[in-house]
């Protein structure tokens, strides 16, 4: 008698631990407040996954730097302590310099669509490389695009380049926006997401610089004191799906499948809404009292030679690799 409970006992642990393999609990940060884009893809990526694995993958999205601010997420995803994200690529370039190449003044007045053939080409390609050999993979479909960077968003007028000479902005921490910011004349100031409202409203900083339309709409920053744009299109920024390789590493060949494809079923789904909410996002600003100064295309262009004149000194300061901006740029071109 012992013996046969024994053996049940042992055969219904068993068929525990058979029911239970497959289950696998993720965590994913984001930055940004519920209701932008990335959150929204994020979730979509939650649940594509959720659906893919029949419930047994569930990932837990912390939005608005609950877990980490985007710079320390990015650590933790090359370590292991974080297992997914969706970061920005001025961001992420702290990790990965290249990663700032469509930041570069090439890329002034590049559209969405130059944007999406350079990384969804060749050269997207290295560049995800470039992340896997530090510990970060991006799945399948790769980056979705937010919006042109414009050179400032200030509390107080800017109508001109010569207006924003000597102003403190807030910068995404990338060291090439910094240096673009200072060429510019203006003092950029790398400053992660969740302390812009507070920077805004102590008056620690004067505005926002090398952001975009979006940044604004999505973090509601009127009530923080923008009130004025520089709409220049002054180089891009895109969102791209992480996953610590170390995380990975810890999955079985079919979970790793159902992450990567849940992220390929997504992105097409965030190319699309993001694309929508760009068109909407100068109006959504507008409405809420944020005036735009539009220069013209004259203005932009001699802006954008004098950059190109500096760019050279701009990547090898930054530790970007020379030869691989240089394919970029005969990709952009052509």
């Amino acid at each position: 008698m012992t013996k046969a409970l024994t053996l049940s006992a042992a055969l219904a642990a068993a068929l525990t631990i058979a029911g239970t393999a497959g289950a696998l609990d993720l965590r994913l940060s984001v930055e940004t407040p519920p209701g932008h884009v990335r959150n929204q893809a994020a979730e979509h990526w939650a649940q594509a996954i959720h659906d893919l694995s029949n419930g047994d993958i569930t990932v837990e999205v912390f939005p608005s730097g609950q877990l980490y601010n985007s710079a320390d997420a990015i650590r933790a995803l090359a370590s292991g302590a974080l297992d997914m994200s969706i970061q920005a690529s001025p961001t992420l370039s702290r990790l990965e310099p290249n990663l700032s190449v469509i930041t570069l003044p090439m890329f002034f007045g590049a559209t969405a669509d130059q944007v999406r053939a350079v990384l969804d080409g060749p050269q997207g390609q290295e560049l995800w490389a470039m992340l896997a050999r530090r510990g970060i993979t991006v799945p399948t479909g790769g980056q979705f695009e937010f919006a042109a960077n414009n050179t400032a968003y200030t509390t107080e007028p800017a109508s001109s380049y010569d207006d924003l000479v000597g102003r403190t902005v807030a910068t995404p921490p990338s060291p090439v926006v910094v240096q673009i910011m200072s060429a510019m004349g203006i003092n950029g100031v790398a400053t992660p997401r969740t302390e812009i409202v507070l920077q805004l409203t102590q008056g620690q900083i004067e505005g926002l610089g090398s952001v975009t339309d979006l940044t604004i709409s999505g973090g509601r920053l009127w009530e923080a004191g923008i009130r004025y744009a520089f709409n220049d299109n002054a180089g891009w920024g895109v969102y791209i799906p992480l996953v610590s390789s170390r995380a990975l590493d810890a999955m079985t060949d079919a979970q790793r499948q159902i992450v990567n494809d849940a992220w390929a079923q997504t992105v097409g789904w965030a190319r699309d809404e993001a694309a929508r909410e760009r068109e909407q996002a100068r109006a959504t600003n507008e409405s809420h009292g944020i005036t735009y100064a539009d220069p013209s295309d004259e203005t932009v262009a001699a802006m954008r030679e004098r950059m190109m004149g500096l760019q050279g000194d701009i990547v090898a300061a930054s530790g970007m690799d020379a030869d691989f901006v240089g394919r970029v740029q005969a990709m952009l071109t052509q």
